[in-house]
């Protein structure tokens, strides 16, 4: 008889440990969700960050290249500066786009 008492006790204590276990269990899944939707947002950010930074590199570009054309004309008044533009280099004495020189890399001596 002492050990079918023992062996109830035995499973009371399992099933309670089961139970702490189990509890446990949820909270790390719904942890685990968390951090699933965590990350995806993440990267939402990081993908919005880096179309963020490309554009403000272009905008930068432009505001340079308005600057340039200020100074020129400070310098030399009277240029006209309706044909120039900031996406296109000079290329065997025509006026084309940057990627169209050897994928893009300008190279003024060409």
């Amino acid at each position: 008889m002492e050990h079918v008492a023992q062996k109830e006790k035995e499973l009371l204590e399992y099933r309670s440990e089961n139970s702490v276990l189990k509890g446990k269990m949820q909270s790390l899944e719904k942890d685990k969700t968390d951090l699933k939707t965590r990350v995806a947002e993440l990267c939402a950010q990081k993908k919005e960050a880096g179309t963020s930074k490309e554009h403000h590199g272009y905008e930068m570009l432009l505001v340079g290249f308005d600057k340039a054309k200020e100074q020129v004309g400070f310098f030399a008044p009277g240029i006209k500066f309706d044909k120039m533009s900031p996406i296109q280099v000079v290329h065997n004495g025509a006026l084309v786009d940057d990627d169209e020189v050897d994928g893009g890399d300008h190279n003024p001596e060409v």
